[in-house]
């Protein structure tokens, strides 16, 4: 029996693991080979190969999916929530991803200046505009009755508004100075 130098280097390497003599090990192999009915050439151990192939790769593909995920949703919320709880603005963020919106997180504002820019208003002038909308509701609950409803004997039934000609153009005024 002829063996390639390299390959019996490796068999007496392999062989002083498990067994003592050379062939010890050799007989153990085969019948390992026997018993388990296995050839290097079946079938079996072709499709079992294919298979663990075809397994790396879709796990490549998960690892990839999973990484471009984390790339795109999960870095992004993790920076927005570290500077915030840091008590940074997101400037640095802003600069580094290019977003064209930044929000200044702590600015000393005195309390008009604040109502200004969130479009408030104080209490005072809210008073007012309470007052002023219930007499919008007044005159326009008035209005509406003075409403009569008309059964003609043909055709549709419809609203009558029964006030004078000056009374209307007052009303129309009014409703145009509201609004």
């Amino acid at each position: 029996m002829s063996i390639n130098r390299i390959t019996a280097e490796r068999f007496r390497e392999y062989s002083k693991t498990v067994t003592k003599s050379h062939t010890e090990t050799i007989d153990t192999m085969i019948d390992f080979f026997e018993k388990a009915n296995i050839t290097p050439k079946s079938t079996f151990m072709m499709s079992f190969y294919k298979f663990q192939k075809y397994m790396r790769g879709r796990l490549d593909y998960i690892i990839e999916l999973l990484r471009e995920h984390e790339r795109k949703y999960h870095k992004p919320t993790h920076d927005m929530l570290r500077t915030l709880f840091e008590g940074n603005t997101c400037l640095e963020c802003a600069q580094r991803e290019g977003a064209l919106f930044v929000e200044q997180m702590f600015e000393k504002l005195t309390r008009e200046e604040w109502n200004l820019k969130e479009d408030s208003v104080p209490k005072r002038k809210y008073d007012i505009l309470k007052k002023e909308r219930s007499e919008e509701r007044k005159e326009m609950l008035e209005t509406l009755g003075k409403l009569t409803l008309v059964k003609p004997r043909f055709g549709k039934t419809y609203y009558k508004l029964e006030i004078e000609e000056a009374e209307l153009t007052n009303f129309k005024r009014k409703l145009t100075l509201f609004h």
